[in-house]
């Protein structure tokens, strides 16, 4: 459960405007108590700590500090000080409009500090003031979000620990792996208390090969009867990535692991112990289940869909990242994709296909998902490394009025964004980024940003 510490620094209006209510006895102030209600029937799973009597100061930052292991952030109704934002947990810092002047608020910029407004006398509008309790749970929620990171565990399947193969290349990290996985790694047991399971690709391999033929036949023939058709792969071959599906999953079960990212792709082609088929499908049905399962050990974006499905409900899209500025459109691209992309039981039509670089009947099969357009979706990407998120948001476009063959260029699943692309060309960064972006379907830009202050990274907003 995740625990607040909450403290109020007054119990209503200001004394200079206690006169308020001998002219309007009839009108509501609103209690301390009140407000902790609404936001306890708000934020089911958070306990929040302390009372609702005004606190001094002094005894806040007291209380903090000792229970510090104890606690996951800071609802603060007023303006907290240097003191307690620099114990270094996340703070909703709540102004009481009218009940405090506003001159101790300032940006707190670069500080895990994020800000939200309620007034002691409620709005006219009950929608209004309803909406303001809403934001400041929404915000709590983001604490949440981080503090579900705490004991995650992820199996990383590769020979090449910790972080895998594709990311980060040696352009990347300039040629020091060693000292960026130590940085890495540090930034995330500091920020989020992940840890990395690994295991090597060829106990996967193992499993795969023992697991029964009928139970991955169970698997694969419902990927096929709800699938709109197969195209390039069959039957036999939809079999061996149930078999691998299987085979991750268990292996998940055993290491008591709730993520789980793979090598796959050209790394699976030429394993030296044989080809490895197509993890394509089974990370989309992971992802469908809610369990984030990326492709190609990235990390990067392993972190940013968990972060995204506890903030939206879906683990989001993971891909290649390509800009072009003339269509003004970015393009997400990958092999696998979750089947819900709204991350509920909104279901969209996909096509069983051979992987791209493989021939037609060989290597497993992959997905093309195909994705809804006409619709707003933000796209992120966390940088462990260099603590900084990345965001933008734009509009799904129909990749097939663009290009013709657009199902058969590269990548099986793809999502055509329309929207500010010389900005994103212009801000290109994939020495800290990568090659890989994570699209969520809604308008999450807030939220993310919000995030990120709670975490103490900075924000690039590509797009602007």
């Amino acid at each position: 459960m995740t625990r607040i510490y909450t403290s109020f620094t007054s119990s209503g209006l200001m004394g200079e405007c206690q006169i308020f209510s001998r002219y309007h006895p009839d009108r509501e102030i609103i209690a301390n108590e009140k407000i902790l209600t609404q936001l306890r029937a708000r934020c089911e799973g958070v306990e929040f700590i302390g009372g609702t009597a005004p606190v001094r100061m002094e005894d806040t930052i007291a209380n903090v500090k000792s229970q510090k292991g104890d606690l996951d952030g800071i609802l603060f109704f007023g303006s907290p000080p240097d003191e307690l934002i620099s114990v270094g947990l996340p703070i909703v810092a709540v102004y009481p409009l009218w009940g405090q002047w506003m001159y101790p608020f300032h940006t707190y910029k670069g500080k895990k500090v994020v800000v939200s407004c309620l007034p002691v006398i409620p709005d006219n509008d009950e929608a209004t003031f309803s909406s303001r309790l809403d934001d400041i749970a929404g915000k709590i929620k983001l604490i949440e979000a981080i503090s579900k990171m705490k004991g995650l565990k992820v199996l990383v399947v590769t020979d090449k620990p910790v972080l895998g193969e594709y990311e980060p290349t040696d352009l990347q990290i300039g040629g020091d792996r060693e000292r960026y996985e130590e940085i890495y790694l540090r930034h995330l047991e500091e920020v989020f208390q992940t840890e990395l399971v690994v295991a090597p690709q060829q106990e996967m391999v193992d499993k795969m090969n023992r697991m029964e033929e009928g139970d991955a036949g169970k698997v694969a023939q419902k990927w096929i009867d709800e699938a709109e058709g197969m195209k390039g792969t069959n039957k036999a071959e939809v079999v061996k990535s149930a078999r691998l599906y299987l085979a991750m999953k268990e292996l998940m079960e055993e290491r008591n692991c709730q993520a789980i990212t793979t090598e796959g792709y050209t790394v699976f082609q030429y394993y030296e112990g044989g080809p490895i088929p197509s993890q394509g499908l089974p990370a989309s049905q992971f992802c469908t289940d809610g369990i984030v399962a990326t492709s190609e050990t990235l990390i990067d974006s392993l972190i940013t869909q968990q972060l995204g499905l506890y903030l939206t409900g879906s683990t989001g899209f993971n891909g290649d990242y390509l800009i072009d500025p003339f269509n003004e459109i970015a393009i997400i691209g990958h092999c696998e994709c979750p089947f819900n992309p709204y991350g509920d039981d909104r279901k969209v039509p996909y096509v069983i296909r051979n992987l791209p670089l493989w021939e037609e009947n060989k290597g497993g099969a992959c997905v093309q998902v195909n994705l809804p357009v006409g619709e707003t979706v933000t796209v992120a990407k966390i940088s462990m490394h260099d603590k900084k998120i990345t965001l933008f948001t734009g509009k799904t476009a129909s990749g097939d009025e663009l290009f013709a063959g657009w199902d058969d260029i590269l990548c099986r699943t793809k999502l055509a964004v329309k929207t500010n692309a010389e900005a994103l060309l212009r801000n290109l960064d994939w020495k800290t980024f990568g090659n890989h972006r994570v699209a969520f379907y809604g308008d999450h830009r807030r939220r993310f940003k919000d995030l990120a202050a709670l975490m103490g990274f900075e924000v690039v907003e590509d797009d602007k």
